[in-house]
């Protein structure tokens, strides 16, 4: 009897188990290294995700900044506040018979392609004030082409965070378009800042003058906006917030050519007005003192001029007689010394702010002296 050789028809046990622990151990040493791998690819993402989100906001907001512009009387920056910002700008066109405008829409609603209409005026976005207050013509005598646009920033009510933010864009009285959201703005910040010519500097004016509007001859003032745009994003998988901040400043080019026609609305009145009378000998003297008026301010403005001073007998109605005009130079308290004869009486002492365009503040609180 004869017998052929013998065939293996599968693994044994031994070199199963020594093929699983092999493959387990390769297992374990490349797993760390994967993890790795999507943790950073992960992570990637979630920086140009933030990254994109925030420069997309900046590129938005400056590629129409920097084509804003006004007629003759029209302001160019209508609002400048920390969290919105509105402006006149000739962004679209409803046919070619418009050669200043950026774009043309064929057909596009006059709401869409001229300036806002005193007959259609309402609450700029985040303010309670109402804009236009009238009618703005161009050179020609018709109604201005330049509409004026509105970007500003609503709470993400999705995300459950206080600091996200969505970007919504308007134009006049139109409804709001959103134009991204997930940005983040915390808390002692502010979205927009401004910057005006101090000397040979772009100096920025002080938050705690904003906002800034329309009527102000300060926001004629404006030179360049600030934007600070933040990029927010959250990897539903892991939890972890990747945040991705843009800080960009867009010069507005027309400004530097803008005439000022008026000096805004009236300046604020000056504060905590004091008379201080010396009398132990003749001739008397009373020392007047005074806090500037907030529109005294070289970084938020600086259109008041000067100071006046009046004085009435207590009580003698509006019987004030103007005594010395002090002009004004930004300094924080003034004071004033007014030397009398020998006068007796009580007397009431007041003050004005003066802009330069000769317009008054409401009066200062009277301070009263009682002369021998």
């Amino acid at each position: 009897m004869t017998f052929g050789p013998l065939v293996r028809r599968g693994f044994t046990i031994i070199e199963i188990l020594v093929a699983m622990t092999l493959t387990l151990a390769v297992f374990a040493i490349t797993l760390p290294f994967v993890r790795a791998q999507t943790k950073a690819l992960g992570t990637s993402a979630g920086r140009l995700d933030a990254d994109q989100v925030a420069r997309y906001a900046q590129r938005a907001i400056e590629h129409d900044l920097r084509l804003a512009t006004a007629d003759p009387g029209q302001p160019l920056l209508v609002h400048a506040g920390k969290m919105s910002i509105a402006f006149n700008a000739n962004l679209l066109a409803a046919d070619t018979l418009d050669p200043g405008a950026a774009e043309i829409e064929t057909g596009a609603a006059t709401t869409l392609t001229e300036s806002w209409r005193l007959s259609n005026a309402a609450t700029l976005p985040l303010t309670t004030r109402s804009y236009p207050a009238q009618d703005y013509l161009n050179g020609d005598g018709a109604i201005s082409r330049n509409e004026t646009i509105s970007y500003f920033l609503r709470p993400d009510t999705i995300t459950g965070r206080s600091d996200i933010y969505v970007l919504f864009r308007r134009v006049n009285a139109r409804d709001s378009v959103q134009v991204v959201r997930g940005l983040q703005v915390p808390t002692d910040s502010s979205f927009f800042s401004y910057f005006r010519p101090v000397g040979t500097v772009l100096t920025r004016i002080g938050e705690s003058r904003l906002p800034l509007y329309w009527d102000s001859v300060a926001v004629d003032s404006v030179r360049s906006v600030g934007i600070r745009a933040a990029g927010f994003f959250r990897n539903r998988t892991t939890g972890t917030t990747t945040i991705r901040t843009v800080q960009w400043n867009a010069v507005l080019p027309n400004a530097s050519n803008r005439l000022t026609f008026s000096c805004g609305a009236a300046p604020g009145a000056a504060s905590s007005v004091v008379a201080t009378p010396t009398t132990a000998s003749q001739p008397y003297r009373v020392v007047l003192t005074w806090n500037r008026s907030p529109d005294d301010d070289i970084v938020g403005g600086g259109d008041v001029r000067l100071y006046t001073v009046a004085r009435r007998v207590s009580g003698a109605g509006n019987s004030w007689s103007t005594l010395v005009a002090v002009p004004a130079s930004g300094a924080n308290t003034y004071q004033w010394d007014h030397v009398l004869g020998p006068t007796a009486g009580v007397y009431d002492y007041t003050v004005r702010a003066v802009d330069c365009g000769g317009t008054s503040s409401v009066q200062a609180s009277p301070a009263t002296v009682t002369l021998p």
